[in-house]
């Protein structure tokens, strides 16, 4: 039988710690994102995350951001199960051929935040035609909610690679 103690320096459990706390601390953000309309839905940080993720085969991480992702589509009565669909396919699409091509470089979050959320309403449109109920509705908000995801991603890029 493990001690606590020695839980702690194992790599899983840490990762674990880390991904409830990245899920408790997503749910508090979506719960204030609904009472101040001003704050971003932080889906591009959320793609930021998973293309890191994803890259260093954190599964553990993958799982948590998903799960976000599902909270987050049922928190705003859409389909569930988009999201984390169009963060595969963009990042196996886009990102990954990006790396290949360019290298790493941290303004490509800028390209990569729009693309999500271009994606993601293209989706939502496209389900929209399909059912009349949907209304899709981009405004200055949601260039401004691009901008705000984008500057912190680029935020957390930095920050990563000094590290």
């Amino acid at each position: 039988m493990q001690t606590f103690p020695h839980l702690r320096r194992n790599s899983t459990f840490k990762e674990t710690l880390k991904a409830l706390t990245l899920l408790v601390s997503f749910g508090i953000y979506t719960c204030l994102n609904d009472i101040f309309l001003f704050l971003p839905p932080m889906i591009g940080v959320l793609f930021i995350l998973y293309a890191h993720a994803s890259k260093k085969n954190q599964w553990i991480k993958v799982l948590a951001i998903v799960a976000c992702l599902i909270f987050f589509e049922l928190d705003h009565n859409k389909p569930a199960g988009i999201l984390p669909i169009v963060f595969v396919i963009a990042n196996w699409l886009v990102v990954k051929k990006f790396r290949l091509l360019f290298e790493e470089n941290i303004f490509f979050v800028f390209v990569y935040v729009p693309l999500i959320y271009f994606i993601y309403f293209f989706v939502l449109y496209l389900f929209g035609m399909f059912d009349a109920g949907f209304d899709l509705n981009l405004n200055l908000i949601l260039i401004a909610y691009i901008f705000y995801e984008s500057c912190l991603g680029i935020i957390y890029e930095k920050i990563r690679y000094q590290i």
